[in-house]
């Protein structure tokens, strides 16, 4: 028996390691990922004002604070029962796809490039943004000035870029201004160019990793993601859905208030991290995907022009549902894409600059869930 040990995992947020043991013919016998932080977030909030709780949530992460703001201030809708302003649901909408453009700009563009760029097998001191940088300036510039462009958007609507608490239970704290609207559409063209651009050359190069496509966690599992009644992508609101390994639906339409009829959370002997799962099916069985690669599978189609060409020639070429995880790098761009067309088509709804953008109750409800 031999023993393979990954000792810090690095370009995550935390710290990770990553334990594999091979049996006496080199075969994987068993894997762990151990994850050994405790944050402590269900316990040090207990007690506190429901109102307190998206200022809170928010700081679980500060590569994608504005999504758990979402998901707590919506959570506190529910808690006041409230249904929010159609204002404040477009600019909801809007700063997410912003967090979802600039998110994903980070991961492609600063983790992910310099393996794509420099090759995985280059020195490990240069690959980094520095060594994309320096070897490739155009392509880390177009990631800076896509990034920047997210980021503005939140910085606009929010006045802040990182921990915004402009996002608040019953819709949002200020209405967008119309200088602000017209300045992020005189940006638009130049991230919908970068991100077309980025799209092009990922699809001429990902031919160089055929081996990692064929066997990097390719094993077959469940998809989950939120998609609207037309099974359009959605980022903001929508019902959950499962899709098979095998690519149909096992469950649609599940509202948040239902999870925990559906989900389930097994705790692990080697780490902190729980395990969800599709509780139908049981733990390991029922264990299944998020995130952008999870999304693009569940989906039926992304709902925009550009993004479902692209989401279309996707499954063309790898599969519906696409199971290897490396093309989670393809999946992001598509998002990319689709999120640069919603911000489009949310500025263009006449209603986003309206003014009554909160709606105020207090507790009505005593659970909530987004």
């Amino acid at each position: 028996m031999k023993r393979l040990t990954i000792d810090p995992v690095t370009r995550i947020e935390g710290h990770a390691k990553i334990i594999i043991q091979l049996d006496d013919n080199g075969r994987v016998a068993g894997t762990e990922f151990h994850v050994t932080q405790v944050r402590g977030f269900e316990k040090f909030t207990e007690g506190r004002p429901y109102y307190e709780m998206p200022g809170i949530t928010s700081r679980i992460c500060g590569i994608c604070p504005v999504s758990h703001l979402l998901a707590s201030s919506k959570a506190c809708d529910a808690i006041m029962a409230v249904r929010i302003p159609p204002a404040a649901k477009l600019l909801r909408e809007l700063v997410h796809c912003a967090q979802m453009v600039q998110s994903h700009a980070l991961s492609f563009f600063y983790l992910s490039a310099p393996d794509l760029l420099l090759g995985m097998d280059s020195d490990a001191a240069n690959r980094n943004v520095l060594g994309v940088i320096a070897a490739h300036p155009e392509m880390a510039r177009a990631g800076i000035e896509l990034r920047k462009f997210g980021l503005q958007i939140i910085e606009g609507l929010a006045q802040e870029r990182v921990h915004p608490s402009w996002i608040v239970p019953g819709g949002v704290a200020t209405p967008l201004s119309s200088g602000v609207r017209d300045r992020i559409l005189s940006d638009l063209p130049s991230a919908k160019t970068i991100a077309d651009d980025t799209i092009r050359f990922f699809k001429k190069v990902i031919d160089n990793y055929k081996d990692e496509i064929e066997s990097f966690g390719t094993a077959p599992t469940m998809h989950a993601g939120l998609v609207d009644r037309k099974g359009n992508l959605q980022f903001y609101d929508g019902g959950l859905r499962f899709r098979s390994p095998s690519g149909e639906i096992v469950e649609d339409q599940i509202p948040a208030e239902d999870y925990a009829q559906w989900i389930g959370e097994a705790s692990l002997r080697e780490s902190y991290l729980k395990a969800p799962y599709f509780k139908p099916q049981g733990f390991p069985e029922g264990a299944y995907r998020v995130g952008p690669l999870a999304r693009i599978n569940a989906a039926d189609r992304c709902g925009t022009p550009l993004a479902d060409a692209e989401f279309a020639e996707f499954h063309e070429r790898f599969g519906s549902p696409a199971q290897s995880a490396f093309l989670y790098h393809y999946a992001r761009l598509i998002e990319i894409i689709h999120a640069l067309e919603k911000i489009e088509l949310l500025l263009a709804d006449p209603h986003i600059l309206d003014k009554h953008v909160r709606a105020t109750a207090d507790v009505n409800s005593l659970e909530g869930v987004a």
